[in-house]
């Protein structure tokens, strides 16, 4: 009667153990590499700096927390933080070209006045 308790509580102990070990979150060290290089990027264009500062920063000040929460080995916040880092910088980047794209319009409508312009002054009356 002794053995029944005692593999009662090995079988308890081994199942602990196996959920403990399935619970454990790796590093998310492909994630960091990724957000990394999308910061880098985006950062790199000086039409950002320009037209997106706020974006850009907060996608640095999450990359930052990002790499501090790696450190504490807070594998959860890291993922989620440099989820939040990469999307801060893809919209940093869509503002920079959306700014462009607004600049390109109102050159080709200043070019189509003034062609709408000259075709007037052409026309027979």
């Amino acid at each position: 009667m002794c053995s029944s308790p005692l593999i009662r509580t090995t079988a308890a102990l081994a199942l602990l153990g196996t959920l403990a070990a399935c619970s454990s979150t790796p590093a998310p060290t492909e994630q960091m590499a990724v957000t990394r290089t999308t910061v880098d990027r985006v950062a790199a264009a000086p039409a950002v700096a320009t037209n997106a500062p706020v974006e850009l920063q907060k996608a640095r000040e999450k990359l930052m927390q990002a790499e501090r929460a790696m450190a504490t080995e807070d594998y959860t916040a890291a993922r989620r933080l440099a989820a939040e880092a990469e999307v801060d910088a893809r919209v940093a980047e869509t503002r920079a070209d959306a700014a462009r794209n607004a600049t390109n319009l109102a050159q080709v409508q200043d070019s189509i006045r003034a062609l709408q312009e000259e075709i007037q002054r052409r026309s027979p009356r």
